[in-house]
């Protein structure tokens, strides 16, 4: 039987590759602590968070208690509408990976440069 040539490939980063401290950013629009994607979101980051890899988080807004050991940043935009306001996130979260770089940005809604989605 012949395998399909992708699997053979790399399709994600090695996140258990030789340098555990990776710094990852998972961006979500808004968190609450009863949403589906929200919960897939954290437990994805406390898995990460458990092989040793740093972890932050860009939201809109969060509510519920923050995990220990996540840096949780609330990107302040206003818009009339949420298509504006999501592209003032997406635009405010570029512009803090560039101050404040990421060795994977992980992002559970669609954005542009996202390394998964």
């Amino acid at each position: 039987m012949r395998r399909a040539p992708w699997r053979s490939l790399a399709l994600a980063p090695d996140l258990d590759g030789p340098d555990p401290t990776t710094q990852l950013a998972f961006t979500l629009c808004k968190y609450f602590p009863y949403g589906g994607l929200q919960r897939d979101c954290l437990r994805i980051a406390r898995v990460c968070q458990a092989r040793g890899h740093t972890i932050r988080v860009y939201t809109l807004e969060w509510q519920g208690v923050v995990p220990s050991g996540c840096e949780v940043d609330c990107v302040p935009v206003k818009g009339l509408n949420n298509h504006r306001r999501y592209g003032k996130f997406s635009a405010g979260v570029h512009q803090d990976l560039t101050r404040r770089p990421a060795d994977r940005i992980v992002g559970f809604d669609k954005m542009p440069g996202l390394d998964v989605y």
